[in-house]
């Protein structure tokens, strides 16, 4: 089933109340919730940000099956308990049953959908190249031999040219840099199951400490964020983000998935 954006729809939003249901992959980890509020005519999809790409696909086929229920005229609570009856857990995507349940507002079902869990974390860290010991070594002697002035990234020079062309500067990043840059994404850091755009930017915590999960996230959006944004590895350089990154995951590598000092 494709997205008609002919198609009738519901209203996209709601000040009211909402009624959802969980929509969960194979694997039963939630994907996304399809939500409903009768009073306004409203329902839709909210994709778990914390969850994978394939919610994105799967959010425009359950949007598709939303338009089908308001072509025949359903409430929109009448259309999500139809989606719930008809739901096969065979599929890429399935309502999980009995999980119909209730939200004060459609904002905070969309606080819900941004909350991490552990198989959130678990399928970003299953992205992880444990295997690939050279990668691994290739980090850390990456982290090891990143210097201050290498954290301290310069940018090209900019501005109106004597021949009144202009010139856009762009971040210079060392040949040490680009090395740990690189190691990120050999080591499986650099991953499309996070959904960087659409969670919040990473920051380096107080204790400049990152779980690994986190640092798989961070290191997406940084090196992701690059190819839109020009300056993301710098900021991310300076603020010491890299270097947490880095440190976090030789550590998890080193400890538990098997490196020099871990269990196989």
């Amino acid at each position: 089933m494709t997205y008609d954006s002919a198609a009738p729809r519901y209203r996209a939003e709601t000040d009211g109340p909402v009624h959802h249901l969980t929509v969960a992959n194979a694997r039963g980890e939630a994907m996304g919730y399809l939500w409903a509020n009768d009073e306004d005519d409203a329902a839709g999809w909210c994709l778990r940000p914390a969850g994978d790409r394939a919610g994105i696909n799967e959010g425009i086929e359950w949007s598709a099956k939303l338009s089908a229920a308001k072509a025949r005229g359903l409430a929109p609570t009448a259309a999500l308990a139809g989606l719930a009856r008809s739901s096969d857990p065979r599929c890429v995507s399935h309502v999980v049953p009995g999980s119909l349940a209730e939200a004060p507002s459609l904002a905070a079902l969309m606080e819900l959908a941004h909350v991490v869990t552990e198989a959130d974390d678990r399928r970003l860290l299953a992205q992880l190249d444990r295997g690939n010991a050279d990668a691994w070594r290739e980090l850390r002697e990456a982290l090891a031999a990143l210097t201050d002035e290498d954290r301290a990234v310069r940018w090209s020079e900019s501005g109106q040219q004597p021949d009144g062309s202009w010139l856009m500067g762009h971040p210079v990043h060392s040949e040490r840099l680009r090395r740990l840059v690189g190691a990120l994404a050999a080591v499986g850091a650099v991953t499309p199951a996070y959904l960087w755009q659409d969670n919040p930017p990473p920051a380096v915590p107080a204790d400049g400490r990152l779980g690994p999960a986190d640092a798989v996230r961070a290191a997406t959006a940084v090196v992701r964020g690059e190819r839109f944004c020009d300056g993301t590895i710098a900021q991310a350089a300076g603020e010491g983000l890299l270097d947490a990154v880095a440190e976090s995951l030789c550590v998890w590598y080193e400890a538990d998935a098997g490196g020099p000092h871990g269990v196989p």
